[in-house]
């Protein structure tokens, strides 16, 4: 029950001001794609802001600082319709109408009141082609107004950017005490980037460059990277497929800035580190491959910027099984060039992975992401001795989330803070990871880092008895080709039917003789022996493969055999190679040429 005492809405009415359409910047393609992808349920990416107001804040006053905000940044008035070609656009409006929610609490039920408007406020998708992409609601009690709650879409903010609204609008509500309402309507122009002038920059020579240097970063990860971080089988999902765990921790923020000190890295690099370990030991491999969402904010313009740049960049971290300490080190210097390599052409990216999948022959499963917020003007905090973070543990908290029933991610790990108290989200498909072994990932990290600070360096024995992670199966006969783990009889099974295949067996073999040969000592590859009942070529075979790969366990065969017929023992290969072939190629082209 919400003790609300009154509710009335305030409408802000806007006129006379800039606008125009422009392109969508990468940061809101990025972003773009995700909605559609989540579409209809997909406010879980609406992003919450909480301002508690001074004293002597009025009503008026904090209506008159709204005003003034959205003035002066464009992004938060705007629209983004769909052309006819089926292409977004940002419409910035010239004029229009902000309602605002004005809430009355009783006593002692502000903060209550606040967490259900902003629950109510973000709990709906924002309709982007006809709606401004911010709600509000102000919150009052004794006379006087207590909090604002705002919800923007993630096509308008990050979480730099509501840094960056928070401390405006606080700066706009002390001026509104002395200024007049004249005054205020007359908004600053901004020292950052207006959405549609960042979308005309990037395309520009020197952004031009910077995609570049990102498509690069990209196109190095997907020659090399494993298809998935779960090359596993799954288990048995449970109801919500994606359960949610949360972590409140002073202990563990205090863990990670000693550490960092000690190890010579970044905070985010000790969690990124210390969670990939915890994958390394799930899934018994030796490199995770993770999208790291960077925060992009390079110049003091962009430090300055209200929209958008959330973009994720690749890294594959590699593991080192006996010493957490040199994963650590590890992940902060793969991680370093990834957060470098983040801003660019979303477009570029989906290009490149098409590419990929064709030379390569596997879909990449990019659905394990780490994102670490950065925190603006975070200030050096005192380091701490092993038994005074031990005594913090008593005050940390592990909550269960609202679960999904859909997701895009099978892992989803988000540190909205690390400097005084960690705050941490975990999202996860509960057929790689289950909410017991959720939970156990969030405890076990702050047990983990302790320990490790206190022993000097772990193994990953140690850290799975710590932790009690236990490592899922792969199938049997699963190998190791090409950095990614295959299952060849997943890829047979999934052979039989494409292009007439009646009968298909796969063999692996580490130096085929075929196309000028490997030498000896090559990779691990898988060789098609199939029998179709029409005409079909070894490209076609291939083409038809790859729209049925799942991203898990499976690749196209690396050679194709078209038999005539099978032999009496299928799993023989000596007898398939005593078949007439009617073809045999590989199906694949050079990715990089483009032949």
């Amino acid at each position: 029950m919400i003790d609300l005492a009154s509710r009335e809405r305030s409408v802000l009415e806007f006129a006379g001001l800039g606008g125009g359409v422009g392109e969508l910047t990468w940061g809101q393609r990025f972003v773009w794609d995700i909605l559609q992808a989540l579409a209809p349920v997909n406010h879980y990416i609406n992003v919450r802001l909480r301002v508690h107001l001074p004293t002597d804040a009025s009503g008026e006053r904090v209506l008159d600082a709204l005003r003034a905000l959205v003035r002066e940044h464009e992004i938060l008035r705007t629209r983004f319709p769909v052309d006819e070609d089926g292409e977004p656009r940002q419409q910035c409006d010239r004029a229009g109408e902000l309602p605002v929610d004005l809430c009355q609490a009783e006593p002692g039920t502000v903060r209550k009141l606040a967490d259900a408007e902003e629950e109510r406020l973000w709990r709906e998708p924002f309709q982007h082609d006809r709606e401004w992409p911010l709600r509000v609601s102000v919150v009052a009690a004794g006379g006087r107004p207590r909090q604002v709650v705002f919800v923007f879409s993630h096509l308008a903010v990050d979480a730099w950017g509501c840094g960056v609204l928070r401390t405006r609008f606080l700066d706009l509500l002390r001026t509104s005490g002395t200024a007049t309402t004249a005054a205020l309507a007359t908004a600053t122009e901004p020292s950052g980037w207006q959405s549609r002038a960042r979308a005309e920059f990037e395309r520009s020579a020197p952004a031009r460059e910077l995609n570049q240097r990102f498509a690069a970063h990209w196109q190095r990860f997907l020659d090399t990277a494993p298809q998935t971080a779960f090359p596993v089988s799954p288990e048995a999902g449970e109801t919500p497929l994606f359960p949610g765990v949360g972590l409140h921790s002073v202990a563990l923020a205090a863990a990670v800035r000693a550490l960092a000190v000690r190890l010579r890295v970044g905070p985010a690099a000790v969690l990124l580190g210390t969670a990939s370990a915890f994958l390394g030991i799930r899934t018994d491999t030796g490199a995770v491959p993770l999208l790291l969402a960077t925060g992009n904010r390079f110049s003091a313009s962009d430090a300055a910027s209200v929209g958008t740049y959330y973009q994720v960049a690749p890294a594959l971290i590699g593991l080192d099984a006996g010493s957490l300490a040199d994963t650590i080190r590890a992940a902060d210097r793969t991680s370093k060039l990834s957060y470098l390599r983040g801003q660019g052409d979303p477009r570029e990216v989906a290009r490149l992975v098409a590419e990929t999948t064709v030379g390569r022959g596997v879909t990449i499963d990019m659905a394990t992401t780490v994102n670490v917020v950065p925190e603006p003007d975070a200030a050096a905090a005192a380091t701490l001795s092993v038994p005074e973070i031990r005594e913090l543990t008593g005050a940390t908290r592990i909550s269960e989330l609202e679960g999904r029933d859909s997701e895009q991610l099978k892992f989803y790990l988000h540190a909205k803070a690390l400097r005084s108290r960690a705050i941490i989200e975990l999202f996860c498909d509960s057929r790689y990871l289950d909410r017991s072994t959720a939970r156990k990932v969030l405890a076990g990290l702050e047990q983990v880092l302790i320990e490790v600070l206190d022993a000097g360096d772990l193994d990953f024995g140690r850290v799975a008895e710590l932790t009690g992670i236990r490592p899922l199966t792969r199938p049997e006969g699963s190998v190791l080709s090409d950095g990614c783990w295959v299952d060849p009889e997943a890829v047979r099974r999934m052979l039989i039917g494409v292009c007439g295949t009646t009968q298909a067996q796969v063999f692996v073999t580490e130096a085929e003789a075929h196309a000028g040969a490997e030498a000896e000592g090559a990779p691990a590859r898988l060789v098609a022996y199939v029998v179709t009942d029409q005409p079909a070529t070894p490209e076609q075979l291939h083409d038809a493969l790859i729209r049925r790969l799942d991203g898990n366990l499976t690749m196209t065969p690396h050679w194709y055999v078209l038999c005539r017929q099978a032999p009496a023992r299928p799993e023989s290969r000596p007898e398939w190679l005593r078949q007439a072939v009617v073809a045999q190629g590989s199906g694949r082209i050079d990715a990089h040429s483009g032949a």
